[in-house]
């Protein structure tokens, strides 16, 4: 797994409260990892053809500046379920591993 994903994994971990204890800080730690996923993710070559469909198209249509995405992903929490879907995907095929304890599985 490419070494920017697995930093946005790691520091995903820290804000997994972010419903029920969110904060303007945790909002932008969103924002900020959404804008780093779509950069690193559309630089990925071969390794992006191993991810879902569903993040190919968003990242490629989101930069091509797809209207309808884009509005949809002014929302915080639009940002943070699409973030939290990947994190998921990449535990769940094993691509990373928590490096926090508690979380393993």
């Amino acid at each position: 797994m490419n070494a920017c994903l697995v930093n946005i994994c790691e520091t995903f971990e820290e804000i997994t409260d972010f419903f029920p204890m969110r904060s303007q800080e945790k909002e932008e730690t969103v924002t900020r990892l959404f804008f780093d996923f779509l950069d690193c993710f559309s630089s990925l070559q071969a390794e992006k053809l191993e991810y879902p469909k569903e993040f190919q198209n968003d990242v490629k249509l989101y930069l091509q500046g797809h209207l309808i995405l884009q509005k949809k992903f002014e929302d915080v929490e639009i940002r943070y379920l699409m973030l939290s879907d990947f994190y998921d995907f990449c535990r769940l095929t094993k691509r990373y591993k928590t490096k926090k304890k508690g979380h393993e599985c």
